[in-house]
């Protein structure tokens, strides 16, 4: 029982690990999103995984993704104009379930966004 636990644990943790395709950075398209990931007191997050991904793709659409630096600030290069989900995990989390979202819109005519992502503090 307990090898068939562990092996269902593997599984789930594969299929996580591989739910979303990273894809190199397209060098043709103008789109940048920066920002900052902050905690709920306003301090930087360092080291807090940001992802982001195209809002109408489906689940197992494109990421992409970056490491906030020591002062929680992040930049995504090379997106196409239109609409994202950004994603930031703390880099405490064990889970990509504690993550929190926020949804920004890159333009045709001038495809930059700036985004300010506040972590709430972990329930326990």
């Amino acid at each position: 029982m307990r090898t068939l636990c562990l092996a269902l644990l593997l599984i789930l943790c594969c299929v996580v690990a591989f739910s979303g395709t990273q894809v190199p950075n397209d060098s043709g398209e103008p789109g940048v999103i920066t920002g900052t990931v902050i905690d709920s007191d306003g301090h930087p997050l360092p080291d807090a995984k940001v992802y982001v991904r195209e809002h109408n793709r489906p689940q197992i659409g494109a990421l992409r993704y970056v490491t906030t630096g020591q002062n929680g600030e992040f930049r995504i290069v090379n997106l196409r104009p239109g609409d994202y989900d950004v994603f930031a995990v703390p880099s405490r989390s064990t889970s990509m379930l504690s993550r929190w979202r926020q949804r920004v819109h890159l333009p045709e005519d001038k495809p930059f966004g700036k985004v300010t992502i506040r972590l709430a503090a972990a329930k326990v």
